[in-house]
This record gives C-alpha cells, sequence and structure tokens, in this order.
C-alpha cells in the first residue's frame, strides 16, 4: 500500500465524529493553496530579477576585468589539449603555456594584419560601393513611389534597433576597453590568466569543486570539465563553419566578378561567430558590395550563394563540426543569442549559446545527483569533503576526463 493510497481495510466510521460520514475533511483553507505558492514564486521571482540587476551593475562596472577573463577561460578551454600534448612530449607545462599564449598573440596579430588589409585598408572602396548601392535602393523606391517619409522611418527605426543591439545593455563592456592604455592593460590581465589556466586549470577546477556547498566534489568537477568541452567544441565548430561559410561566398564572388573577394571572405568568417545574426550581417554586406559593383544581378546571385552557405551547406558542416559539444534546438539559440546581444551587445551573442547548454548540462547533473530532492545524498554520498583522488579525470562522474578548463 503507497503511502497516499487510502485504506480500504478500516471501517468508515472508525475515529470519526458521528455524523461525519461522508464530509471531506479537507480545510478551506486548502482550496487556495495554489494562490499561497503562487506568491511565494512571485517573491522568488522578483528575489532573483533583483540579484540579476545587481549582477548586471557588478559586470558593467567590471568590464575592463570581466571582458579579458571571459575570453581568458574561452581560450584557456580551447587551447588546454594543445598544452597536455606538449606536456606528454616532454615539454613542461609552464613552457608548454607560454608557446601556446605566444602563438595565440601572433595569431591575434596576424588575423588583425588581415583585417587591416582586408578590410581597412580597402574602406573608402567599400564605404564608396555599398552607398552606390543604397543609392540604388533610395532610386527604386523612388520609382515605386513609396512615401518618403515611411523610407525614412524605417531607416531611423532600423539604425537605431542596430545601434541597441550593438551597444546592449552592458555596450560599457566593450566601451570600457576602447581606449588604448585601458585596451592594453585588459589584453596584459587577460593573457596572464590565460597562462594560469593552461598550466593549472585542472587544479583551479578541483579547488572550485569542494568549495560549491552542498554541490558533490564530483559532480561539480564534472559540470566543469563539460563546461570547458562544451566551450572547445563551440569555440572549434564555429571556426570550421565561419571558414566554409566565408570560402562559400567568396567564391560565389569570384564566379561573379565581385571585387573584395577576400575582404567578404573574412568579414564572413568572423561574423560567423556571433549565432545567428552573424550570418546575416556577413550576408548582408556581400550582397551590398555586389549590388553597389555589379547592379542587381550580381547581387541576386550573391545572395544566392549566401542563402547556400547558410543554409543546407553550413547544416551538413555543423553536424561534422560541431558535432555532440552543442546539442540545441534552433530555436533555444535564437532566443539565447538575441537576449545575449539584447543585454551584453556583441559578447552577449558570442556567449549565449554556450553558457545556455552549460546551464542545461549543470541542471541535468544536480539533478540526477540528487540535489533538487529532499534529502538528496549526492553522487555516492559524496559530500564537499571529497579528496583529490575522487577528483581525477579518470574518476567516475567526470564526463570525458576533460579537465574544467
Amino acid at each position: 500500500m503507497g503511502p497516499f493510497e487510502e485504506d480500504e481495510s478500516r471501517p468508515e466510521d472508525e475515529g470519526s465524529a458521528p455524523g461525519s460520514a461522508g464530509v471531506s475533511s479537507r480545510s478551506p483553507r486548502s482550496d487556495v493553496g495554489w494562490l499561497r505558492r503562487l506568491g511565494v514564486a512571485s517573491w522568488y521571482l522578483i528575489g532573483i530579477v533583483l540579484v540579476l540587476l545587481g549582477l548586471a551593475y557588478a559586470l558593467h562596472q567590471l568590464a575592463t576585468l570581466v571582458v579579458p577573463t571571459l575570453f581568458a577561460v574561452l581560450l584557456g578551454a580551447t587551447f588546454l589539449p594543445v598544452v597536455d600534448w606538449l606536456e606528454d612530449h616532454r615539454v613542461g607545462r609552464a613552457w608548454g603555456a607560454l608557446l601556446v599564449s605566444v602563438g595565440i598573440v601572433i595569431g591575434a596579430g596576424a588575423l588583425a594584419a588581415l583585417m587591416t588589409v582586408g578590410v581597412v585598408h580597402q574602406w573608402s572602396t567599400i564605404e564608396g560601393q555599398i552607398q552606390d548601392a543604397v543609392d540604388w535602393i533610395n532610386k527604386t523606391l523612388a520609382d515605386l513611389r513609396i512615401d518618403p517619409d515611411l523610407i525614412n522611418s524605417a531607416k531611423r527605426t532600423l539604425t537605431g534597433s542596430a545601434g541597441s543591439w550593438a551597444k546592449g545593455i552592458f555596450g560599457g563592456a566593450l566601451q570600457g576597453i576602447s581606449s588604448l592604455a585601458t585596451f592594453a592593460f585588459g589584453a596584459f590581465i587577460g593573457l596572464n590568466i590565460l597562462v594560469y589556466v593552461l598550466v593549472g586549470g585542472r587544479e583551479i577546477g578541483r579547488w572550485t569543486s569542494r568549495h560549491l556547498g552542498p554541490v558533490p566534489p564530483q559532480v561539480g568537477y564534472a559540470i566543469l570539465a563539460n563546461s570547458a568541452r562544451f566551450l572547445r567544441g563551440y569555440v572549434w565548430g564555429s571556426t570550421l563553419i565561419g571558414l566554409f561559410n566565408g570560402a562559400v561566398v567568396a567564391v560565389g564572388g569570384l564566379i561573379i566578378g565581385v571585387p573584395l573577394a577576400f575582404t567578404i571572405f573574412v568579414v564572413q568568417w568572423l561574423t560567423n561567430y556571433i549565432p545567428m545574426f552573424g550570418a546575416f550581417i556577413g550576408g548582408a554586406f556581400a550582397v551590398l558590395i555586389a549590388l553597389g559593383t555589379g547592379g542587381v544581378k550580381d547581387a541576386i546571385w550573391m545572395l544566392v550563394f549566401v542563402l547556400v552557405a547558410n543554409g543546407p551547406l553550413q547544416t551538413v558542416v555543423a553536424q561534422f563540426a560541431l558535432g555532440a559539444s552543442l546539442k540545441l534546438s534552433g530555436l533555444v539559440v535564437l532566443f539565447a543569442t538575441t537576449a545575449g546581444a539584447i543585454l551584453a551587445g556583441a559578447l552577449g551573442g558570442i556567449f549565449a549559446a554556450p553558457l545556455v547548454k552549460i546551464g542545461l548540462d549543470a541542471y541535468r547533473q544536480l539533478h540526477a545527483a540528487g540535489l533538487f530532492a529532499d534529502g538528496g545524498a549526492g553522487v555516492g554520498g559524496a559530500g564537499p569533503a571529497g579528496s583529490d583522488a575522487d577528483l581525477s579525470p579518470a574518476s567516475p562522474g567526470v564526463a570525458g576526463g576533460d579537465g574544467p578548463v
């Protein structure tokens, strides 16, 4: 007999007052129990919103430190296997981390040079071609006798929306590092954090996992390890997809004779790191270049190449590039990226999707550990006082044996 099953063997009148047969023993107050629960949930929600607002304000004020830290952790999670490989080949971990960090700096410098040559150096040409495209659009709309006030209103709305998206509530996160001195300071801080992560990422993860309150150390370490795996898969997958999309669109531009194919390739590649919106921005740039140089016919052909690159071909490549790292619905990615872009601009758009995946995985593991059930004892009864031996990469519960960062 279950705890909520009625005992049919007990007489109806046993323990009952005379004349009480058939009368429900439920208190009238239980009829409004749902209202009480709703009120408690509302207060919880208000508390969560206040905490998030306080966190947002703190992040805004500490943007010069938070932004380099985020990118340092992202790069550390991405290149940690490289340091492991160097260590396996008798290169000291500190030296390996230093070599990887220097390689990242050189790569970033080379990428900046490519952008300078491909975009900045040809900016006057690009600006003129885009202006020609805009003039053609304005002329076409005028020929269609569309109300100019309506056109201007749409322009102002689109410009304002784009500006809000680029800035975001945390617009200061990027504005705060706009000056050269502040940027240099942030880069210096980020580089130091990167070296620390590459050298002692797993030790940092073990220490953190033992100081997560009721979360068992094994579960905390597994969450950190999977978080690193998700970030790593996101970066490498996005890089491969961006290179593929950029190559397809650039080759299409060469076929139809559109100039600045290399510039189009660089823009397509870099904007691809922002899910959903990046493809739109890079595609619009390519189409406008084609429209300004070759007219409507070239613009239509370029649009076809953009749609093919970001449609069926990208789906096939994404299955290979991302694999099991981020298995999220496209609708979830869209909402997460939109919310991240509104809150933190381009920075939020970049980190939103992997952070959502990390949050979902953490909830799944905590639920499996019994932390959301009354009296849950966690995995294997492990408590916060677990030993380092329980947190080794080969320990049960550490998914894939990856380090936390």
